[in-house]
């Protein structure tokens, strides 16, 4: 806002201020990840991007309307492309990034607030709902959405889309407002598939001075797409889909909407962009202990339409790099929980995309160690077509001494470690780089920890593989129904202050207070040492 000349009166201040607000897009919309530690800063050693890679994904279908100006959304803040519009975005860490919360609110007095939160988020989420309330009162509605609300609220039975059926965690935010065991702090909480309803919710803003609830609520579409429910917690009021799938094909790539801003290092200093194959919301295996099981998120959406679409967005990356980051040149991270779902078919099929018409991009993505052993040919293929790093969930040595994972399918074949070893030495010969992604927590024995960690070194001092090992430790979600998390709220911080936080930044997500069930929490002086191995594994790496 321009500030009003020496001498003017207050009528002529009022004028400029009027004429200001004039000039301001009608849909004032910011899009933030909650933090989710009480304090601190990431480590440098944990593999954690950038970028709010999950609020691109779930803001590009009103991203898009923006940029093309198209209906309401082209008289918002969105409405301009590539790196300009990421500042209406913000990834927060910890608490420790509030003063820049509360600085971006001030400046662009957002009318719209979107929150995304993971169930560790949650005080965080609170925290910057509470904050936004504080200093902007009515002006601002707040929508939260993400992984928590869609494992609190959900459906009975998915197949009958109506809000008889809709069920409620305890840790819901809709049934703790209700119950009264949370201020109403949030006016809107969507469960599931969000990206056409940011898009209409921000059209019935523009529709009404007021944002009251009520009129919000009778807008909405039931025949809006997507597998979603949308809860009004301070009216008591729910709505479902009618389950109309989202149509990923006619959306623009999150790359071509919002840039590229992050180098990982395992792509040599090239730009590096997160890319989607939509496949589905989580991932084809069930291994009781992750929140992106089957049974939770699932199954597999419109693989037939995948290949294409990934290429799409390699495309798009290669594009925007060179005209955004000219001589870095591009890179794209994969963010399937599996390569396009594991599926051979949909895998040979990008092959031919790319050995038809090749792209000047190098990728990576997410295989387990069965599918890199059983589809050999095929990541060859992909290497020849790009595929440079290959990230694998190896948490253990001995899936027996965890209760077992669905992932492990060969394991009457051989031991899993013997497997890993395997794969690891023919991505080594693939001339592809491997990460590793370990999990404590999970009723392991801490020697075998410290075993595993050790392993890791060895490799790395004798074949300077793996490139980067990623430490988790395994914190107890509420995935809908699971009776292990049936008495939590999650209104807690998930690592209160103290020397276990400090710890626990090395860590990518990690909890004192929401161990797996049946797990006892984690010891400091063990957290303490794998903190100390991990700084080994760092140290052999800066050698190389």
């Amino acid at each position: 806002m321009t500030p009003p000349m020496k001498g003017s009166t207050a009528s002529q201040v009022r004028a400029d201020q009027d004429h200001a607000k004039a000039f301001e897009p009608r849909i004032r919309a910011i899009a933030v990840s909650a933090p989710d530690w009480v304090r601190g800063k990431k480590s440098g050693g944990a593999l954690n991007s950038t970028d709010p890679a999950s609020l691109f994904n779930a803001c590009r279908y009103a991203a898009n309307l923006a940029q093309k100006g198209v209906g309401a959304w082209a008289d918002s803040n969105w409405a301009q492309a590539g790196l300009k519009i990421r500042k209406h975005f913000l990834l927060m860490y910890s608490l420790d990034d509030m003063p820049m919360f509360k600085a971006m609110l001030l400046a662009q007095r957002p009318n719209l607030l979107l929150l995304g939160a993971m169930s560790l988020c949650m005080p965080g989420a609170i925290e910057c709902a509470t904050a936004a309330k504080r200093l902007l009162g009515r002006e601002v509605l707040i929508v939260l959405g993400g992984r928590h609300p869609s494992e609190t609220i959900y459906l009975s039975n998915e197949r009958v889309r109506e809000p008889t059926q809709v069920r409620h965690h305890r840790a819901s935010p809709g049934r703790l407002i209700r119950a009264g065991e949370l201020p109403a702090v949030f006016d809107i909480v969507i469960s599931g598939e969000a990206e056409q309803i940011v898009a209409d919710i921000g059209e019935i803003i523009l529709s009404s001075d007021s944002g009251e609830l009520r009129y919000i609520a009778d807008q909405l579409k039931e025949k809006t797409a997507g597998l979603w429910i949308v809860d009004f917690p301070s009216i008591d009021r729910t709505l479902v889909s009618k389950g109309i799938p989202l149509c990923h094909d006619g959306v623009p790539s999150p790359v071509s909407l919002f840039g590229v801003s992050a180098a990982f290092a395992v792509f040599g200093g090239r730009m590096t962009s997160h890319v989607f194959s939509d496949t589905g919301r989580g991932c084809v295996y069930d291994c009781t202990f992750c929140s992106e099981r089957r049974t939770v998120t699932g199954g597999i959406q419109d693989i037939k339409g995948a290949p294409g679409r990934l290429y799409r967005q390699l495309k798009d990356t290669a594009l925007v790099i060179s005209r955004d980051h000219p001589g870095r040149g591009a890179s794209a991270f994969v963010e399937d929980s599996i390569f396009l779902s594991g599926s051979p078919v949909a895998i040979a099929q990008l092959c031919e995309l790319l050995e038809r018409e090749p792209i000047d991009v190098i990728f990576g993505g997410q295989f387990t160690i069965d599918q890199i052993l059983r589809r050999k040919d095929l990541i060859r293929r992909l290497a020849k077509n790009g595929l440079r790093y290959v990230f694998v969930g190896l948490e253990t040595l001995d899936p027996r001494e965890i209760g077992g994972m669905s992932k492990d399918v060969d394991n009457k074949a051989r031991s899993w470690q013997d497997r890993f070893a395997e794969a690891l030495d023919f991505l080594i010969d693939a001339n592809i780089s491997c990460g590793c992604a370990l999990l404590f927590g999970l009723g392991e024995y801490h020697t075998s920890r410290v075993s595993l960690i050790e392993s890791l070194i060895r490799y790395r001092v004798t074949t300077a593989q793996p490139v980067a090992i990623s430490a988790n430790w395994a914190v107890q979600h509420p995935l809908k129904d699971c009776p292990g998390s049936v008495d939590e709220n999650y209104l807690r911080w998930g690592t209160p202050e103290g020397p276990f936080l400090d710890a626990f930044h090395k860590f990518g997500e990690a909890s004192v207070e929401y161990p797996i069930t049946g797990v006892a929490p984690p010891q400091l002086h063990e957290v303490e040492e794998i903190v100390g191995l991990l700084e080994q594994f760092e140290k052999i790496h800066e050698k190389i």
